[in-house]
């Protein structure tokens, strides 16, 4: 069985995947970073994140959940939980 990653592994990772699909430079992706204000990312880019992060961790991940926790330190909470969750 794969050991699931750290917290911080997960946090690191999806920041990596915004910055390539988003093309937002590393450091305006910080915890209180909002995904439509600081981080504005375009729905299509959105939607690409999606598919990135289930497709990297093997999991289903809530688009509205996503959208609805808005700052990237929420969602890097909710992934990591998903993939806990998931391994477990």
């Amino acid at each position: 069985m794969k050991a699931s990653p750290t917290k911080h592994e997960v946090k690191r990772r999806l920041a990596s995947l915004i910055t390539e699909i988003a093309g937002i430079p590393g450091e305006r992706v910080t915890d209180a970073a909002t995904v439509a204000g600081d981080l504005q990312m375009q729905s299509v880019a959105f939607v690409e994140l999606q598919v990135a992060i289930e497709e990297e961790y093997n999991i289903l991940v809530d688009p509205l959940s996503i959208v609805e926790l808005n700052d990237f330190g929420a969602i890097a909470n909710y992934v990591y939980d998903c993939v806990v969750n998931q391994v477990a």
